[in-house]
């Protein structure tokens, strides 16, 4: 069996190339083309008004996504694309909320908005962090030993007390 040929291939291109570029030449190292939160706005309800759009939205609210997590994606597309700049998205979000949201109730579609979720998710958070600092320490206490010390006299020492541990798992001070 001829084994193949084992030239290195230099026209492959470097591992990690995709990865990087020259600075500005990402659409978002560029100036974003809306500034402000109206042009923003306006942009977005342009073309979100679309019939085609407004389809697209309701077959995604039908589906149970979220109205809060939509509108996050929406913006962080546009953020990427160089459309307007996080701080305009972060601040345009509650009226893509709000449009959502008609949309959903035009089509009277029964949507979740995903705003109310944020307490329970925190107190799923802290209720895991609390079973897991439970669990810890009930683990902590059945790897220790219990420590019976029976009333030795006041005349033994201290290495005799030491001694006087017995048991698998009994440990030496």
């Amino acid at each position: 069996m001829a084994l193949p040929n084992t030239q290195p291939s230099f026209d492959a291109p470097i591992p990690g190339q995709a990865m990087v570029s020259e600075l500005g030449a990402r659409p978002w190292q560029q100036p974003s083309q809306y500034t402000t939160i109206e042009e923003a706005v306006d942009f977005y309800i342009s073309k979100m008004s679309s019939d085609e759009v407004a389809i697209q939205i309701e077959d995604i609210l039908e589906m149970g996504v979220p109205v809060a997590d939509l509108a996050h994606v929406i913006q962080l597309s546009n953020v990427m694309e160089g459309v307007h700049s996080i701080d305009v998205g972060v601040m345009a979000t509650p009226v893509l909320i709000e449009f959502i949201m008609l949309i959903g109730d035009s089509a009277k579609i029964d949507y979740e908005t995903g705003l109310g979720d944020e307490d329970k998710s925190i107190k799923k958070a802290l209720l895991n962090r609390a079973m897991k600092q439970f669990k810890a320490e009930a683990a902590k206490k059945s790897a220790e030993p219990e420590q019976i010390v029976e009333e030795v006299d006041d005349n033994s020492t201290k290495e005799e007390k030491v001694n006087q541990l017995t048991g698998l798992m009994a440990r030496r001070i």
